[in-house]
């Protein structure tokens, strides 16, 4: 909702979006990737991504689907568990991973916005909690 109380309009993600490595700004380890698809099912709340990245030492997908209302999902796994969430700051998705294990845990978060009349799609990333803790900027062209 705006101020006066208007709802306000939510992009919508949805689309086959192609990693453009040149405008991308990636930390290193993230600067090795060669390639990346993104699926994206974005048919408010419910928010479904899945991802194929290239890298020089190897592949690496992932997939996952939460709401966009904020609530926290919970999934357990060996030695941990993710907790998940996103939420709108305006028109900008904000996607959280909170992973808690034994040894400590980490945060990653994306914050995810069209740009280019929606023909581009930005997610800044955010890794924190680790020996390698990052920003990156991914850059994704609408196929």
């Amino acid at each position: 909702m705006t101020a006066s109380g208007v709802p306000q309009e939510t992009p919508d993600f949805s689309g086959e979006w192609v990693l453009n490595r040149e405008a991308s700004t990636l930390s290193a380890g993230a600067d090795t990737v060669r390639s990346g698809l993104w699926l994206i099912a974005h048919h408010e709340p419910t928010f479904r991504h899945k991802a194929a990245f290239a890298f020089e030492s190897g592949s690496r997908e992932y997939e996952y689907e939460l709401l966009s209302d904020g609530r926290e999902t919970v999934s357990t796994h060996e030695g941990g568990r993710t907790i998940s969430s996103a939420k709108w700051e305006g028109s900008v998705l904000v996607v959280t991973f909170r992973t808690e294990h034994a040894g400590g845990g980490m945060t990653v978060s994306f914050r995810f916005d069209l740009l280019d009349a929606g023909r581009r799609l930005r997610a800044a990333e955010e890794l924190r909690g680790t020996d390698h803790d990052q920003n990156n900027v991914w850059v994704f062209d609408r196929r």
